[in-house]
């Protein structure tokens, strides 16, 4: 029997390759769609990124990506008191030095800003910055197409407390590790959650580590499991899709280091507006995975796609000094 089985085995692979043939797929184009990407903090302005779809398969450089923003859309915000047209701001007009300065107002990356003509839509007036507690209506007529939202901006929750601990498991380790967080979930159910950071330490050559928060990939979760329970957990340090920086292409990626001085904006969100993000970082962790299932983001966008997001924020800053 174990002969036969031998014997068989080159058969069947002879047959498997036998029946092999190219095969052309001519994928269909799809409806192109616009796609949303808006904030608003309080004390903040509101921020929108207009953008459209693209073929997966349509190649992508920093011109056509400069393509993909909108321009000349009409984008208004409502907080039931104020409406306002919010203004439309191209990073090609912006001045070099000025460009860290939207980085961090953004969130978006400086040298992207610097190398793509990236258009978003926001507004000085004071009148429309975020408030804790307001519903803030957004509306945008772009392209021939209507979009809207709303979204409510929530209670901030605080951290309790920061701390930084190495990582154990990597031998002779005396530099880096995890930032550790302790939360207190208020017993009201249904409080969502992203933790972002950014390290406001410096390189060798002067420059900011981190020009924007950044969250890592997992960073969004809600008390379905510990409502009004305190508990602790701990972070990996996220990076930037764009970065060409060294630690984040060598043994210190994922890793905070000794020394760093390190802001933590911990977010509290809406059921809507965590829907999107869990969505998103699900199917970004699950791009390439064969055996992954599928998800499509959720989008909180009438007319469109993306999220329009009020953002309850606390803020609490830690120097990275390992504990036992």
């Amino acid at each position: 029997m174990r002969t036969r089985n031998l014997i068989l085995l080159p058969l069947v692979v002879l047959a498997l390759t036998a029946c092999e043939k190219e095969i052309t797929v001519d994928l269909p184009r799809t409806e192109q769609k616009l796609v949303v990407e808006g904030t608003i903090e309080p004390g903040q302005p509101p921020i929108v990124l207009l953008t459209r779809t693209e073929s997966y398969f349509d190649p992508l450089d920093a011109s056509t990506f400069s393509n993909l923003f909108v321009r000349n859309a009409v984008v208004t915000v409502s907080d039931g008191i104020t409406t306002l047209p919010l203004s439309q701001l191209c990073s090609s007009a912006i001045p070099d030095s000025l460009i860290d300065e939207v980085a961090e107002l953004t969130g978006l990356d400086p040298d992207l800003l610097a190398a793509a003509d990236i258009c978003l839509y926001s507004t000085l007036d004071p009148a429309l910055f975020g408030v804790v507690g307001r519903t803030y209506h957004l509306d945008i007529q772009a392209e021939g197409k209507s979009l809207s939202s709303s979204t409510t901006i929530p209670n901030p929750v605080p951290l309790d407390s920061l701390w930084f601990r190495l990582d154990e498991t990597i031998d002779d380790n005396d530099s880096l590790g995890y930032i550790w967080t302790r939360l207190t979930d208020p017993d009201t159910a249904g409080n969502n959650y992203r933790w972002s950071a950014r390290r406001i330490s410096t390189y060798d050559d002067g420059s900011v580590k981190d020009a924007s928060f950044i969250a890592p990939l997992g960073s969004t979760f809600n008390d379905d499991f510990f409502n009004g329970l305190s508990f602790d957990f701990f972070a990996l340090r996220g990076s930037s899709p764009f970065s060409t920086a060294d630690d984040d292409d060598n043994e210190e990626r994922n890793y905070f280091k000794r020394e760093d001085t390190v802001v933590v904006k911990f977010i509290s969100l809406g059921a809507a507006e965590y829907e999107f993000y869990r969505t998103f970082e699900s199917n970004v962790l699950n791009s390439g995975d064969l055996f992954a299932s599928p998800a499509n983001v959720r989008s909180n966008i009438q007319g469109g796609l993306g999220v329009w997001a009020g953002l309850g924020v606390a803020y609490d800053t830690l120097v990275c000094i390992p504990v036992q």
